[in-house]
């Protein structure tokens, strides 16, 4: 009669603690929800080269949001929670940190530079963390989960980033030589010069090998086609117009043990090239993500 008594007892209980799970899972759902779909504001107006103005209210947002959820999920006190929260309390941490610190003084101080596309990719890897911590708390507690449209934004969201940084890939070495052609033309050493000239024809000719296969988004292969012709222009210039430069400074040096002037303007007016190239190809790929970003559902 007892093992029938405590039998009845644990199938009673057993239905109040699944529901209990379930509850607690769509409460840090609904939390979680509220910071990606900030976040997915912020990483908007970071694909697209937005405004400081524009996008600083979001950081405020975001950092508001996440305090009033931080009280919310303290109140899921009980074992089988604690290591979710924590998983939840360390990504989503670092999240706000990278966006109240890195964002923010990109931002503010250099639009240009490639960090907008490693905040996302960052931003990304911290959702995924906690996204990965709570389908495993739903499989272990046998709980059923449902996917919200702030979800599907952030997934398609990251599907269009992963195509850009795929065309983006390889500028950043491109970039360094460039940085380095241009903060060292005047220098003595030429053989140095050469030595970066020759590395940037190098891997602009490995670029646009790895671009013979056009790659699609969706069907389209614009922003594909936007890169090539970066790459091939600033092939041209590399091989032809900087060869030209450095060796009319090494002429410089032999006849004169130093470089002309002219030659050192002309060169720098020559290097200028790729950063208006720099900034044509973030506008075109700016209006590319613009239009494939996902709309935001209505809060």
């Amino acid at each position: 009669m007892k093992r029938i008594i405590v039998l009845l007892v644990l199938l009673l209980q057993f239905p109040a603690q699944s529901q209990s799970y379930s509850s607690n899972l769509r409460r840090v759902s609904r939390e979680i929800d509220k910071i990606m779909a900030i976040t997915s504001d912020i990483i908007d107006g970071t694909m697209t080269y937005e405004k400081y103005r524009k996008i600083q209210p979001f950081f405020e947002e975001q950092s508001k949001t996440w305090r009033k959820s931080q009280r919310s999920l303290d109140r899921l006190d009980e074992a089988p929670e604690a290591e979710l929260i924590a998983v939840v309390d360390e990504n989503i941490g670092g999240l706000i940190e990278i966006t109240q610190e890195n964002l923010k003084y990109w931002f503010q101080e250099d639009p240009r530079s490639n960090y907008g596309h490693k905040y996302v990719d960052e931003a990304g890897n911290y959702l995924n963390a906690v996204l990965t911590a709570m389908d495993a708390y739903a499989v272990k507690y046998d709980v059923n989960t449902r996917t919200s449209d702030e979800l599907e934004r952030f997934q398609t969201q990251m599907e269009l980033f992963i195509y850009t940084k795929e065309m983006k890939r390889g500028a950043n070495e491109v970039d360094s030589l460039v940085g380095y052609l241009q903060s060292e033309v005047g220098s003595t050493d030429i053989d140095e010069l050469y030595k970066a000239q020759k590395g940037l024809v190098k891997a602009l000719s490995k670029e646009l090998r790895g671009y013979g296969e056009e790659r699609f988004f969706n069907g389209q292969t614009e922003l594909h086609e936007a890169y090539q012709k970066y790459y091939i222009e600033l092939l041209e210039l590399a091989s032809a117009d900087i060869l030209a430069d450095l060796t009319k400074m090494r002429y410089d040096l032999v006849e004169f043990n130093s470089i002309a002037t002219s030659t050192e303007a002309s060169a720098k007016k020559t290097l200028s090239f790729f950063d208006n190239e720099m900034r044509l190809l973030n506008k075109r790929e700016a209006r590319f993500v613009k239009r494939n970003l996902p709309k935001a559902p209505k809060r």
